[in-house]
């Protein structure tokens, strides 16, 4: 295969599941025929998928995998599938495989090809059963990263697909599964080479990420009552404690359904020893809040009709989430059959009060000036790819937090998996989430036009985690070389999200500092303009001379936007034979920014009335794997192990304690 096709025509692409649909004047996100559900973790009837399935890989026909699922295409699965599918099909001959985790084989060795490059097709089978408490019962499939394109049958059914490796999904199971008995689910999975094709998500070949296949994070089924709640999401709208709640609610029954709804605000107790070990919003609930306004709501809904409703209350005497200062709360609603007065369902998720807005050059949390003292993290250990625990991203940024003093993680270059941004939240870390658009060239946005799936994985990502308090901002992509239709593209989600979302966030990318350089024009539509800036290294010039001409520049061209250093950094190169290097980098580069940050360096924290930069993210916190597999990447200020620091990594923690020291990250004023 060629490692750049032509662009297929709208005709054979594989179409977009997502959809807006306005619900009692309420913008509300469906996919695959049903609301989108949080994926806030619940406490429902739920059954983990994880553990031992059967696997065959098979060498997948790409173009295929990505074309319309109609009739033509069904007919030749069948025939591919052989049975597969089936419930009576015989797969004790396939080899076995424990997931989450990749398909990949991973050594778990700090060296070249020490992951598998697999980009090709494997399928999944496995049974499982549901007891007969499941029977009558609203039931859904949870996906949270499947790579790359998936394809999904239970019981012999095709029950829907996905497409796009980092943002999660649901299916309707309800009327596939049986109760009480043995069910099979079979996945097909295929997960095209970057490079292979123009209209995937990433597209480029040299990708600075590994491209892994599979199963990457949780796959569950949760069971409800067919009237329950989808979703509800929280906006808050002052620091004086308003909060718009947005709860939608879907009867997934064949009866019309009256309920009732009611709705109950919690301090989050964040001495409980849940709050840093359970995912459960219901988990870490102290005691009930004091607010004024009005929770409840009633509602009839037709067989398999959903409903909406918005709500606005003002907590009294509020607690404002800010860096380090994880306050937190959780609503809690109950849905009450009006016939029956038996509840049938609940729903919890935490959720924060604060405001991020912009000010000329400044950013405000709180309506405060604030810097950002952040470093970067790709979700990818050593032995497991990207395939992530509650555990093991608790200790991720535990340690930035604890060791580096950051208030600010990047998780780039695409969403991390759900518990991430419920654990900044908790650990009072600001955040970005960003969706992969890594170096996309015209051809990539061409595609894109026709397709929209990044204007999909834009929606996934934000609807994913539209509660969590610690994302300030969403960003657009990384190091695009296309610039019109990059910028044509930024104006389009944007005006998107603030149409029919607004959810009272910033936007932002994360733009090569040469391509094309200070005057890029697809920064005008973004709250906060964004670069890498790799000065001495990729750019040209010097680290410090490169960076202090540039920054004037955007200064000349951007009088009153804030902006903020995406990447700097240098590789420490095999055995660190380049630390020297790598500190050099630091402390030059940093020298520049600095130069030019809204906070003076020298440990104060106090306001610098020529700054205009607002943040600096240092890349990256560990190293990685990369897609080539030539080298493993060392821009970390740790070895993979988590253990071993750099030389740069004493510097950088002193730095960053200086410009923390006031509560976090927070500016003195004059």
């Amino acid at each position: 295969m060629n490692r750049l096709m032509t662009q297929p025509d709208a005709a054979s692409m594989i179409q977009t599941t997502m959809e807006l649909r306005t619900v009692d004047g309420i913008c509300v996100p469906f996919q695959s025929g049903i609301p989108v559900p949080s994926f806030d973790a619940q406490e429902r009837l739920t059954l983990d998928l994880k553990g031992i399935w059967k696997k065959e890989r098979f060498a997948a026909d790409h173009d295929f995998s990505l074309s319309p699922r109609d009739e033509r295409w069904f007919e030749r699965l069948r025939a591919e599938a052989a049975g597969r599918t089936g419930v009576e099909f015989d797969d004790a001959d396939w080899d076995t495989r424990k997931l989450p985790l990749p398909e990949n084989d991973i050594q778990g060795k700090e060296e070249a090809n020490s992951s598998e490059t697999y980009e090709d097709g494997v399928w999944y089978r496995r049974t499982f059963v549901l007891g007969t408490e499941w029977a009558n019962k609203a039931v859904t499939l949870h996906a949270l990263s499947i790579s790359y394109i998936a394809d999904i049958w239970v019981n012999g059914h095709w029950v829907g697909y996905h497409e796009g490796g980092f943002t999660p999904f649901a299916l309707e199971l309800s009327s596939y599964v049986k109760a009480g008995e043995v069910n099979t689910i079979a996945l097909r999975i295929d997960n095209p080479p970057w490079g292979s094709r123009v209209d995937i998500i990433p597209a480029t070949p040299g990708t600075d990420f590994f491209n892994y296949t599979g199963v990457i994070h949780d796959l569950y089924i949760s069971g409800s009552s067919c009237c329950h709640i989808a979703r509800v999401d929280a906006v808050p709208l002052d620091v004086e404690g308003s909060v718009k709640f947005t709860v939608v609610l879907e009867n997934r029954g064949s009866l019309p359904a009256k309920s009732q709804v009611a709705g109950q605000i919690f301090d989050a107790d964040g001495e409980c020893a849940a709050f840093l070990n359970s995912p459960r919003a219901a988990d870490i609930k102290g005691s009930q809040a004091a607010w004024d306004g009005d929770l409840s709501w009633t509602a009839t809904l037709a067989p398999y009709e959903t409903r909406a409703v918005e709500m606005v209350v003002r907590i009294r005497e509020p607690r404002l989430w800010a860096f380090w200062k994880p306050e937190l709360y959780v609503a809690e609603f109950s849905v009450t059959m009006a016939d029956t007065a038996d509840e049938a369902d609940r729903f919890a998720t935490q959720f924060g009060l604060r405001t991020v807005t912009t000010e000329g050059t400044c950013l405000l949390l709180n309506g405060r000036p604030v810097f950002l003292a952040g470093i970067a993290r790709h979700e990818e250990w050593p032995d497991t790819g990207r395939s992530a625990t509650w555990e093991r991203i608790r200790d991720d940024l535990a340690h930035m937090r604890q060791s580096m003093h950051v208030n600010f993680v990047r998780t780039g270059h695409y969403p991390n998996h759900v518990y991430t941004s419920v654990l900044t939240d908790r650990l009072g870390l600001a955040t970005i989430s960003e969706i992969p658009l890594w170096q996309f060239k015209r051809e990539h946005y061409e595609a894109q036009e026709q397709k929209r799936l990044c204007d999909q994985m834009w929606r996934e990502m934000i609807f994913s985690q539209y509660n969590r308090p610690s994302i300030l901002m969403w960003s657009t992509q990384n190091e695009s070389v296309e610039v019109e239709l990059r910028t044509k593209y930024n104006i389009r989600v944007v005006q998107d999200l603030r149409e029919h979302y607004a959810d009272g966030r910033l936007t932002t990318q994360s733009a090569a500092a040469d391509q094309p350089g200070a005057h890029d024009p697809s920064m005008e539509p973004l709250d906060v303009a964004g670069w890498t800036m790799y000065f001495g290294i990729f750019h040209g010039s010097t680290y410090y001379e490169g960076t202090r001409d540039f920054l004037q520049k955007v200064q000349e061209l951007w009088p009153n936007k804030p902006v903020w250093n995406t990447e700097f950094g240098h590789w420490s190169s095999e055995r660190d034979t380049m630390a020297a290097e790598q500190v050099k980098t630091y402390k030059e580069t940093l020298q520049a920014l600095m130069e030019r940050a809204v906070i003076s360096s020298d440990g104060e924290a106090e306001w610098n009335a020529d700054g205009f930069l607002v943040g600096i993210d240092f890349w990256i916190m560990y190293d990685w794997y990369v897609n080539h597999n030539n080298w493993i990447d060392t821009f970390g200020i740790f070895h993979m192990d988590r253990k071993t620091m750099k030389p740069v990594g004493e510097l950088l923690r002193q730095d960053y304690e200086r410009l923390t020291a006031f509560e976090g990250g927070f500016i003195k004023q004059p």
